[in-house]
Parts: structure tokens; C-alpha cells; sequence
């Protein structure tokens, strides 16, 4: 089922109620997107609050490097909304950071929401409220999970929701609920979405920021509301929010043709003029300078200045060319008004202005009268008296040559104390917040506070490198990686250079390292030397022939015991259920498994536990059980699943102790499921399996949702956690079995020492001699002493 969404803004501004709603942004996929993001359309909502004064191009290019961001991004679809998010946060952050002195800041709510039909997931950052209203009203509103919003700290807090969209539904955006709204959103709302939005305008003075979507039977457009009055205009795959206009009528006609011709807009102005009761920064027009075209938004400029009716501002004097009675000499006349004087700070500036300019004509005419009259000296036959002008290529050296030291001498000063300056500023603040740091008790501001310091040394250490920074840096990551259990591995690459390989899978034991091409389904041996880890070319262990037996791609891989029956050191499947076991020296054998029941959908993970091999096939929803004796499996195997069967189509991992087995989907939540022995007690599943943050400083921070997921196995012996791959973050989490406490994080040192180039982990796991591995692009890193 494809949907049509069709959007109405619903925005007033002292009483004035313009057509276009500074911050909303409806894109359809560009041409040219990330892997991943090919059928997502997406909306964004954003609301800044604070006492900052903002633009409205300003606006449009915040929302518009959000929707770039999103489609940029491949992976899953919360990292690309994670990732947009971020594309908002950071140029506030800096924005702050800058204004801070005037004591002026800005905070952003930010609400995401993409569209892949007929589902629509919905990111939340701030205290935005979300009222979905279909066949049943239905509230969203959590800011102990959204948080307080953007430009306030590093890692944003954001909340993630998932609503199924049906025709007719709608989805309502808002920062501020107005009080006369709260019954009627909660009732049946009128049949069209002209009268609803009539509606919800009529019950309320009060100024408005929100926005109303609907969704139709359709092909997939976008479609954006204005008044009657507007042109109509064509929703291409990037639709801006367009500029303001006032609202003559409120009756409204779909836009669906051509691009209008945007109104003239005023410069922005302070936000104390323009301060509505609702919201703290209300979103300004500018003088419309075009912003940077990008693929997600094509702006139009006008230089045609004028005021909002929102304004006040003076009548302009009416001429008349009416003749003028004589004038009664006993009558006053009124004299014309005094222009205010200028205040004793403006007229000083003013003076120390015109005298500064002064000083630097008479000191460059000084020079010039000096070189006039030195530089003639310098010729020959003035002894004598003779008189020499100055040539004219020597006048137009000097001209070019003075300008040049003088910038020379300015960039060598500020280089000295100017930049000098500026880093002892930052690392003040910064001192100051560790201050701060140290006297708090509450975790969470102690989080914060951390952050800050870290933000502080930064930009000093833009300016200048020194062990004062050094040191507070060391110390604020010590601090804030304690309180959010993360522990610091140091990692060394296993290669002196890359394998050209993309890795999928890895597996080891005390000596080898193998790695499983994803382009061939070839698995590859590295041994561990006195020199590092070397590869073995002779290794064979790939896809092919093998006697009777036709062995496809490898799917998985697991390191075997050093004894067992078939003396093989490595285990492969493909996903026909075929069995490769190679060894270093060995020619591989290939042992096909006994086909279940219902025979194979696709192989997509496998494990051992106790001797017994679990194999998930995660299209037929369906785990099979071997049971073996020395990695040898030849007897049918049994359904593990009773009468509750799970949704694991979207499974990609598997990990098994004793009866309890654990299942990882795409999206990174856990289905954990008890097997039972009795015929009376049936084997039961919770999915999803809920996750548990024992750490105070993640309050307000979902960990789970801002976490991508890609793999787990279960730690060596004697520990019984899971360790999960946290792919886009570059980390790995280690949680207990049964509670799924989360206990610690594994993450590389920050700085010089660490090699991990920037990207996403491709491949996990850890060795029987508690050393970790983990994949990135074509080589592997590793890191001894897992605690």
C-alpha cells in the first residue's frame, strides 16, 4: 500500500498567521542516496526555543543539513536518524558555545519523522509532543526519554517510536499544546483536513508552532497546504518549508504545479520584538540571501525589503498637493521633532573611530614623505647635489611591499598573543566546569558536566597543545567513562597492511584466526608468530565441489575444539545446510546435514553448545537442533520452538547456554527463549527481551535505541555474558544472560594510541585466551587481556 501525506501548518505569531512554517521540511529520496535510504521519505520538524534570534533561512538550512545528513547515511534506519539528529545538534552546540558571553542561547526540538509504508518511525528529541489520531487518539509525549532537547550537550537525548500508518490517519507536531486543544484532539476529528485545521485554529488565540499530516491512498507524494491566496507550487523530491506570507483567508487548496515566487522578507530582527507567549525564539525572515544549494533544498532570494504586520512601526508621511491656506501669524507653528541625541558611549566610539583614522593617515604620509626623501639619497652623483626623482616602478614597489609587512606583522602578532588569547579563555572554562564536576553528587549533571570539559579543551586545543589540556582531557574521559561504564581497550592492527577482503565473520582459538570473506564465502587463516599473526596461503577451505557434495558460499563460521572426530579446526556452513570442515594441511571435507521436515528456507546463523549444533533459518522462522558427539552431527534434528513461534524472520544471530537461546534481529532488540523438557510446561519466548541500564548517568538517554547491533556470542569460559557488537559505534557490550543487565562497554582508547580508522565494525569475536578481535573494512585489530 503506497500513502500519500499531505501536510498543513498550523503556525501564528502575535495574532499574524503566516502560510509557511519556518523549520518543516517534507523530502523524498534524491536521486543519489546512501545504500538503504531508497524508498524512506522523510519529515522534519524543528522548534527553537532559547533567546537567540534566528532566521529563516538560518531555520531552513538547520532542517535542510538534517534531511542531507539522513540520506547520506547507509545502515539501519534509526543510525540514519541518529545521524540527522546529530546534523542539528552539533551547529547548535557551536553556536552557543560562541554566543555564550552575550548570554544568549538556543534550543532545538526536533522531531524526524520517515516513512517506509506503511510503517513511520518517529524520532523525538525535546519535549515535543506527538498526537497520532486515527481510529483511536493516541498521545507520544515522554520528555524524561526525548530529553530537553538539542544544543544543550554532545550525546542528545532522543526517543524512538514506530506508528503503522492507515489511510485517513494523521499525525500532529507540536511544541506547546494549547489548553483548549486537549479535548478535541482526543475526540473524533472532522472528515477533512481543510476542517480540522479550521478547527483546531478557531479554539485557540494563543500563538501556534505545529504541523498536521494526514495520510491518502496515493503514489507516494508529498503534498504541502497553503492559503488560497498563495500560488500553487510542486513538491519535487526536496519540499521546503516556503517563506512567510500573510494569511488572508483560512481556507486551503492543495499545492501540487509550480514553485511560487517568494514574498519579500525583512532582515531578522531581536527576539524581544517578535518574543510570541509560546515559544522563545520565534523563527525570523531575513533579507533572503539564497542559502548553499544542496541536493535536499533549493532556495529562491528576493532583495525586496519590508516589515511584517506583526511590527510596529511609523505611518509615513502623506504629500498633498492640495494649496496650503495662508498661515495666521498669531497661530504656533509647530516646530519639527529633535532628533534624539546620541548617547556619551556612541559619541566616544565615534570620536576614538575618526581620531584612529587620523593617526594612520598622518603615519602613512609621514612614511611616504620620509622614503621620499631617504630613497634619492641612495643614488649615485648625489654628493654633487644633483636631485633625484624617484622612479616610478620604485613608487608602485613600495606601494605593494608596505601592505605586505604590515599583514605579515599583524598575522605574526595575532599568531603569538591573539591565538594565545583565545586558548586561555577555553582552557579557563574549562577549568571552571571541572570545577563544577567535582561538587556535584547527581550523576546525570556530573555527566554533563564532563562533557562540557571535554567541549572546552577541544577548542582550546584548536589553539594550542599543551599538557594542562593533556591532562584535563585524560581526566574528564576517566571520569565520564566511569559513570557510563565504558571501559578503554588498547587495540593493535593483526596486519602490517590490509587483506583487500571485506570480513563478515571471524572466529578463534588460542593460536589461529580465521576470517570469512563476504565477496566469496572463502574462509582465510592467519597463525600467530613470534612476528604477529602471518596469513597461510596454503589454507583451502572455500566454496565448491566436493566429491558427491556441492558446497555453496559460507554463511557462518565457528572455531572447533582441538580434538574431535573429523580433526578439523574450523566449521563452515552455507545456506543450503552443507557442512565444510577444514584444517591447516587438510583437504576439506564436506559433510551435508540431515534436511529437516520442511527443509531448508535459508541457513543465516549457526552455533554450538554442550556438543549439539543449533541452526537458525530465519525465513522459515524455524530453529533446528542437532545433536552430536565430536562436532559430528548425522541424526535428524528436532524443532526447538513448542506452540509459541517468535517472529525471527528478521533474525541475523544466534547464541545458545544450556536452555536458554537468544536471538538478535536486524533492528537490535533480543528474543530470549526458555527450552523446556516437560510436555506439560511448553518452551517460552519473551521478544522482545527487555534490556537493563543499571547506570544513574544514562537518564534521559535511550543506550539501546542509539545503538546499532550487528552480532553477539557468548563469552569464554568461565563467564556465562553475551557480548553484542555495537557496529556504528565501534564498541561491544557485555550483559548478563538471563537478566540482559548491562554490565560494562568495551570501547578503543581515545587519541594518538588509537589505530581504528573511522567506520563500522564489520566482524566480532573473542578467543578462548580472552583476546578480542574486531573487523574493520579489509584489516583486523585486536586486543589482548579481555577483562
Amino acid at each position: 500500500m503506497t500513502l500519500d501525506l499531505t501536510l498543513a501548518p498550523l503556525y501564528r505569531i502575535n495574532g499574524q498567521e503566516p502560510a509557511s512554517l519556518p523549520g518543516l521540511l517534507a523530502v523524498s529520496p534524491p536521486r543519489k542516496v546512501a545504500r538503504g535510504r531508497e524508498q524512506d521519505r522523510l519529515i522534519v520538524y524543528l522548534l527553537l526555543t532559547g533567546n537567540a534570534t534566528f532566521t529563516t533561512a538560518e531555520y531552513m538550512q538547520l532542517a535542510s543539513g538534517a534531511a542531507a545528513k539522513f540520506y547520506q547515511s547507509p545502515g539501519t534506519l534509526t543510525s540514519a536518524l541518529r545521524a540527522a539528529t546529530e546534523a542539528v545538534n552539533q551547529p547548535l552546540i557551536e553556536r552557543n558555545m560562541s554566543t555564550s558571553g552575550r548570554g544568549q542561547y538556543a534550543i532545538g526540538w526536533l522531531a524526524l519523522a520517515a516513512l517506509r509504508e506503511p510503517h513511520c518511525t518517529i524520532l523525538l528529541s525535546g519535549p515535543v509532543h506527538t498526537f497520532i489520531l486515527g481510529q483511536e487518539a493516541r498521545q507520544i509525549y515522554d520528555p524524561g526519554l526525548s530529553g530537553k532537547g538539542l544544543g544543550l550537550a554532545q550525546n542528545a537525548a532522543h526517543y524512538f517510536t514506530q506508528v503503522e500508518l492507515q489511510p485517513n490517519d494523521r499525525i500532529l507536531l507540536m511544541g506547546k499544546v494549547p489548553s483548549a486543544w486537549e479535548s478535541t484532539l482526543t475526540e473524533g476529528t472532522p472528515a477533512s483536513l481543510d476542517a480540522t485545521r479550521r478547527r483546531l485554529l478557531t479554539l485557540t488565540s494563543e500563538d501556534l508552532h505545529a504541523v498536521l499530516m494526514q495520510a491518502t491512498t496515493g503514489k507516494g507524494a508529498l503534498n504541502l497546504l497553503r492559503t488560497a491566496s498563495e500560488p500553487r507550487a510542486e513538491v519535487p523530491h526536496a519540499q521546503t518549508a516556503p517563506t512567510p506570507a500573510p494569511i488572508q483567508t483560512p481556507s486551503l487548496t492543495e499545492e501540487s504545479t509550480a514553485q511560487p515566487e517568494p514574498e519579500p522578507e525583512p532582515d531578522s530582527f531581536p527576539a524581544h520584538v517578535v518574543q510570541p507567549s509560546a515559544y522563545a525564539i520565534p523563527p525570523q525572515p531575513e533579507k533572503t540571501e539564497t542559502p548553499p544549494a544542496t541536493s535536499i533544498t533549493n532556495m529562491q532570494a528576493t532583495t525586496t525589503r519590508e516589515f511584517p504586520p506583526s511590527i510596529p512601526r511609523a505611518k509615513p508621511k502623506v504629500e498633498t498637493s492640495e494649496p496650503q491656506p495662508a498661515m495666521d501669524t498669531t497661530s504656533k507653528v509647530e516646530e519639527p521633532p529633535t532628533p534624539r541625541e546620541p548617547s556619551m558611549r556612541t559619541r566616544q566610539a565615534a570620536k576614538a573611530a575618526v581620531n584612529g583614522m587620523q593617526t594612520w593617515r598622518r603615519g602613512t604620509q609621514r612614511l611616504n614623505d620620509g622614503l621620499r626623501k631617504f630613497l634619492p639619497r641612495l643614488f649615485p652623483g648625489n654628493e654633487s647635489g644633483e636631485s633625484h626623482e624617484m622612479p616610478a616602478y620604485m613608487m608602485t614597489f613600495i606601494a605593494l611591499v608596505v601592505p605586505l609587512i604590515v599583514v605579515t606583522i599583524a598575522f605574526v602578532v595575532y599568531q603569538r598573543y591573539g591565538r594565545s588569547v583565545q586558548y586561555q579563555n577555553y582552557l579557563a572554562q574549562a577549568q571552571n566546569a571541572r570545577k563544577q564536576a567535582i561538587n556535584l553528587t547527581d550523576p546525570v549533571m556530573q555527566r554533563d558536566a564532563w562533557q562540557s570539559v571535554l567541549l572546552y579543551v577541544a577548542n582550546a586545543e584548536k589553539y594550542r597543545t599543551t599538557d594542562e589540556t593533556n591532562n584535563l582531557q585524560n581526566e574528564a574521559q576517566g571520569k565520564l567513562d566511569q559513570l557510563l561504564g565504558i571501559t578503554r581497550l588498547q587495540f593493535q592492527p593483526a596486519f602490517s597492511s590490509g587483506l583487500n577482503i571485506p570480513i563478515s565473520r571471524l572466529a578463534a582459538n588460542e593460536t589461529d584466526l580465521y576470517l570469512l570473506d563476504a565477496r566469496t564465502g572463502e574462509v582465510l587463516r592467519a597463525q600467530l608468530t613470534d612476528h604477529g599473526f602471518q596469513m597461510d596461503n596454503t589454507f583451502n577451505c572455500k566454496p565448491g565441489p566436493y566429491g558427491s557434495y556441492q558446497v555453496g558460499p559460507l554463511v557462518d563460521i565457528l572455531a572447533l575444539p582441538l580434538l574431535n572426530s573429523v580433526n578439523a579446526t574450523v566449521l563452515g556452513i552455507d545456506a543450503a545446510g552443507n557442512l565444510l570442515y577444514c584444517a591447516p594441511g587438510q583437504v576439506p571435507q564436506a559433510i551435508p546435514l540431515p534436511p529437516p521436515d520442511t527443509n531448508w528456507g535459508r541457513v543465516t546463523s549457526f552455533t554450538i553448545d554442550s556438543g549439539n549444533l543449533y541452526v537458525l533459518d530465519a525465513p522459515s522462522r524455524a530453529v533446528w537442533v542437532y545433536t552430536g558427539k565430536d562436532s559430528a552431527f548425522v541424526d535428524r534434528p528436532y524443532f526447538f520452538f513448542g506452540g509459541q513461534i517468535p517472529e525471527i524472520q528478521d533474525s541475523i544471530d544466534i547464541a545458545v547456554s544450556g536452555d536458554d537461546l537468544y536471538l538478535l534481529h536486524a533492528d537490535g532488540h533480543l528474543s530470549h527463549c526458555s527450552y523446556s523438557r516437560l510436555e506439560t510446561v511448553p518452551t517460552r519466548c519473551d521478544d522482545p527481551a527487555p534490556f537493563v541500564n543499571p547506570f544513574a548517568a544514562y537518564k534521559g538517554i535511550d543506550l539501546f535505541a542509539q545503538s546499532h547491533l550487528t552480532q553477539m556470542q557468548f563469552t569464554p569460559a568461565p563467564d556465562s555474558s553475551i557480548l553484542l557488537l555495537d557496529s556504528d559505534n565501534q564498541g561491544v557490550w557485555r550483559i548478563a544472560s538471563r537478566s540482559l543487565e548491562l554490565q560494562n562497554q568495551f570501547r578503543p582508547t581515545i587519541g594518538a594510541g588509537n589505530p581504528l580508522p573511522s567506520g563500522r565494525v564489520g566482524a566480532m569475536t573473542a578467543g578462548p585466551n580472552h583476546v578480542l578481535y574486531l573487523a574493520i573494512k579489509d584489516q583486523v585489530y585486536f586486543s589482548a587481556n579481555l577483562p
